[in-house]
């Protein structure tokens, strides 16, 4: 049999149902609930592939465009269901029993089984709860944001997450037979908060693809991305009060104010419509009320292949975030050598240095985001080392890396899986 009619699951090494219920990962980035979740799937289902590890990714679908199949790589796909469109992440945990039953459904029509069950935030983890004993004998998970993390740092008028998700992310948290950290401070959560053992907690930090992001020349970039003379400073990300945007568009109304005209803000995202509906027509609304708002460029959601030319064309990154798991667009950033001015949270700390790569600050006070970019808007030659920095500093992480660490991991919880459940079938 030639190898490339050869039944995937004949090729593979190991089989992987990845569960990531919510969003998918060939959603557009930057609008609803997608970010970097999407790309964290995307990026290690592919570098799986290359290693041999096969991955059926179970989403659901977004529109009656979606496929029911669709490739990701040669060991890798994605498999649309028909649960919960149209609905936001809160009310998709009634559609929770559905999911996981065509999950099950899909499972046995292609005779497929799988060694490991990876799930994907909190609803994925009450789906993969249902599927575990029926599809895999073990379980990995990632949070990707934790609940009592977030509300602990809210940004006014934000909603705060329900109590429903607390309990689901403390059940995953103790059941789970593996957790995946991106951070060292998100395990002491999920230990001291949640509850979850400690040898079963793991960091493995997500990967920034360092062939894509890259320094492009400025001037090539801004040609790229429509944008000429004058200086630049970029927000990446959905559009929520987490993200602290209007932090952003304060500080450059300070920053005009101490005669930087010629600055302006572009803002690549769009709503999310798990959380802010509508916060696009807030800010750009405070905009108007402070007097920047034609310095405020609201560019919508951009392809993930597209962000490099938006990075290397900035002067400056900017992310005010409230709560940060970890911080992809800092990292994406600094590999594409711009400096980062953004918020002391967790997320943040790990990926960014002060005074090294660029500046944190504890706080959302935009008169101190106004100066640290002030900074290194009159003195390029910082920003340019600070840039030169963070790109040294990306390149520890990569998605190899990530794929490499988790494979080793993964392997730990199949084999002691498959013991448990042979010492189970000898007891009967």
């Amino acid at each position: 049999m030639a190898e490339a009619s050869r039944p995937i699951s004949d090729r593979a090494a190991r089989r992987i149902a990845v569960i990531s219920m919510h969003t998918s990962p060939t959603a557009s980035l930057g609008q609803n609930a997608n970010g970097g979740l999407n790309v964290y799937v995307h990026e290690v289902a592919t570098a799986f592939s290359d290693r041999g590890i096969a991955t059926d990714i179970f989403t659901r679908q977004q529109s009656p465009d979606d496929p029911a199949i669709e490739p990701l790589a040669e060991l890798s796909r994605v498999i649309y269901l028909p649960a919960g469109r149209g609905l936001d992440k809160y009310s998709l945990y009634n559609e929770v029993p559905a999911f996981a039953s065509q999950v099950l459904d899909f499972a046995e029509r292609e005779g497929i089984s799988y060694d490991l069950l990876f799930s994907h935030y909190w609803l994925s983890g009450e789906v993969a709860c249902l599927l575990r004993p029926h599809l895999a004998s073990g379980w990995a998970h990632v949070a990707h944001t934790l609940g009592l993390v977030k509300n602990r740092s809210l940004a006014a008028g934000a909603r705060p997450e329900p109590p429903l998700r607390i309990r689901v992310e403390a059940e995953i948290a103790q059941q789970a037979d593996l957790l995946i950290a991106s951070t060292a401070d998100e395990s002491a959560e999920l230990v001291r908060t949640y509850g979850a053992v400690p040898e079963r907690v793991f960091v493995v930090p997500p990967g920034v693809d360092l062939s894509v992001f890259q320094p492009v020349d400025r001037d090539e970039a801004r040609r790229k991305i429509g944008y000429g003379p004058g200086r630049l400073l970029l927000f990446v990300g959905r559009l929520e009060r987490l993200k602290g945007v209007e932090v952003a568009i304060r500080a450059l109304a300070l920053l005009r104010d101490r005669n930087h005209d010629d600055v302006r803000l572009l803002i690549l995202g769009e709503d999310s419509k798990d959380g802010d509906e509508g916060e696009k027509d807030r800010l750009k609304a405070v905009a108007a009320d402070i007097g920047v708002r034609d310095r405020v460029d609201f560019l919508g959601s951009v392809a993930h292949h597209e962000l490099p030319y938006f990075y290397s064309a900035a002067d400056v990154c900017v992310m005010p975030s409230y709560s940060e798991s970890f911080g992809l667009v800092g990292l994406e950033a600094q590999a594409s050598g711009r400096p980062v001015v953004g918020s002391d949270v967790s997320g943040l700390r790990s990926v960014i240095r002060d005074q090294v790569s660029g500046y944190l600050i504890a706080g959302h006070d935009p008169a101190e985001y106004a100066e640290r970019i002030g900074r290194l808007l009159e003195d390029p030659e910082l920003a340019q080392q600070m840039g030169r920095r963070g790109r040294l500093l990306a390149q520890r992480y990569s998605w190899t890396r990530t794929a490499d660490r988790l494979r080793e991991l993964f392997e730990d919880v199949a084999e002691r899986a498959q013991i448990r459940v042979h010492a189970t079938a000898r007891q009967e």
